[in-house]
């Protein structure tokens, strides 16, 4: 758990850092690439070491049986289709190899916490640490959205571009960056105050800063997700409707009131719909990426101004062109559109298996696919999708309530950490859509590291359950002859004393 929150400080203040150490560039990619090399070196061993450890761990305590659940069939199941797209595409095996360990290095953290052994108090430690850093960037992206350039350049921001269009970005390199953060940490309100009984108004109040924040990034897809998964939550988990409602209605008011206040802000959104409207029925670049009217349209004017077109709207458009040549396991781990097909080959937009220019119909180099899920079903095809989804699935059918798992159904409230577990997937889910955050530095960790306490709430909570009718039966005398039976209760409980009975065991499971 130790190392889990030095990696989870070091994710989120890892580009903050670069920018700092680096020196002074009005490129912001250039800027944080010439920073310091040894932070993401440090990532990686922190990885490998949470890798090492867990495995040392569960062979130490014999936990095989603990690692044999349907999330990890599943995950079994999506590694060997990745490595068969990649052989049947030419994938060298340290091509697949470092695509796999994009994809997955995130789960190690889910798997370091299922295999280790938790209480509340390291748990609280854990969430204490990230949420001092989620603080330090609402603070910062409030000042940024009041003040402007000068809060940017306090924290050592070189580039001025998002300042410019009104999107504050906290200590995070991309607004987008810091609205995946507050969203999950968004949920994790929402999650509380769906099971919480009562709820303080001061902590309405620091909700409603984080959502103002959310506003100040102009991060759309955190924005939807937020408001998709906290309404799936008022549906799963009954008894609060009204309060998560009340909160989404917050992270609404927060961004129309930031809208209409701020020019910027209203221009940004305008020309961000205006491009994916335009893009779904023109045949017209965006900047840097014009392509050339379609085959029998009627030629443009001279000197008639370009529509702009919604990058990830042709990104979808020429991938539909491409993946019915190799749908089943697409083109090969590695190889298609992420970070290690842009680290390993910078032209692999150049690739003739993919046809001439592809992504780029004018020549100009295409860095990376902007969604996750367009990336995953061109490289592992239609097959490793499908394996991913049911993957996420299995992952997510425990911290289901059970009246969304099926015809049983109980009482019990469900953890919070488990509603806040559902409502993350769905939220990364959607996030994965509109980017490619899900390979990125910064969600997988946090994404997981919420899985992870998830996974421990909801067995901690079966554990209680089963305590109920185990816990006092041990306290009855044990039969050795047929004339005890005269000396035991046998009379059948009422009610309020089955209910008495199961408050008795959970106190003592508790400790209080």
């Amino acid at each position: 758990m130790a190392i889990v929150g030095v990696l989870l400080v070091q994710v989120l203040l890892e580009t903050w850092v670069q920018v700092l150490s680096g020196p002074g560039s009005e490129d912001v990619r250039g800027h944080v690439e010439s920073g310091a090399a040894w932070l993401e070196q440090l990532r990686n061993v922190l990885y490998l070491a949470l890798a090492v450890i867990t495995l040392v761990k569960v062979a130490m305590d014999r936990q095989w049986a603990r690692f044999r659940t349907g999330a990890d069939l599943a995950l079994l199941v999506l590694g060997l289709v990745m490595v068969l797209a990649g052989v049947v595409n030419d994938s060298s095996v340290g091509l697949i190899g470092q695509g796999i360990l994009v994809y997955f290095r995130g789960v190690l953290v889910f798997y370091a916490f299922r295999a280790a052994d938790l209480d509340r108090v390291m748990i609280r430690r854990v969430l204490l640490v990230a949420a001092f850093v989620v603080g330090l960037n609402v603070l910062l992206a409030l000042m940024q959205m009041l003040l402007g350039q000068p809060a940017y350049r306090a924290v050592g921001v070189a580039d001025m571009a998002w300042a410019d269009q009104g999107r504050a970005q906290g200590l995070q390199p991309h607004p987008d960056y810091l609205g995946h953060l507050l969203g999950l940490a968004l949920l994790g309100f929402v999650a509380w105050v769906a099971v919480h009984p009562r709820v303080r108004f001061g902590w309405w109040a620091v909700a409603a800063l984080v959502a103002l924040a959310l506003s100040a990034s102009q991060s759309g897809e955190s924005l939807l997700g937020v408001l998709v998964a906290g309404t799936l939550i008022a549906v799963l988990v009954k008894g609060n409707r009204r309060r998560v409602l009340g909160v989404c209605l917050i992270v609404v008011l927060c961004t129309v009131a930031h809208i209409v206040a701020t020019t910027d802000d209203h221009a940004g959104w305008e020309r961000r719909l205006g491009s994916a409207f335009s893009g779904s029925y023109h045949q017209l670049g965006v900047a840097g990426r014009t392509s050339p009217p379609a085959t029998g349209s009627a030629p443009m004017p001279s000197g008639a101004p370009a529509l702009e077109r919604e990058i990830r709207v042709l990104d979808v458009q020429q991938a539909a062109d491409i993946l019915p040549r190799q749908p089943l396991l697409g083109f090969g781990i590695g190889q298609f559109g992420g970070l290690v097909a842009e680290k390993s080959n910078p032209d692999w937009h150049r690739n003739p298996k993919f046809g001439p220019d592809v992504l780029s119909p004018a020549g100009v180099p295409a860095p990376q696919v902007d969604s996750f899920w367009l990336h995953l079903v061109m490289e592992a095809g239609v097959i490793g999708l499908i394996a991913y989804v049911i993957w996420l699935f299995f992952v997510v059918r425990p911290l289901l309530p059970r009246t969304a798992r099926g015809p049983r159904r109980t009482t019990r409230t469900p953890p919070v950490a488990a509603v806040w577990g559902v409502a993350a997937m769905v939220f990364a889910c959607i996030v994965a859509t509109l980017s490619p955050a899900f390979e990125g530095a910064l969600l997988p960790p946090l994404f997981w590291t919420i899985l992870g306490v998830a996974w421990w709430a909801w067995r901690r909570s079966r554990e209680e359950e089963a305590s109920v009718y185990t816990a006092e039966t041990a306290m009855l005398p044990v039969v050795r002859d047929r004339s005890d039976v005269s000396d035991i209760d046998t009379r059948i409980l009422a009610t309020d004393e089955i209910l008495a009975l199961a408050l008795r065991a959970r106190r003592r499971t508790d400790g209080r």
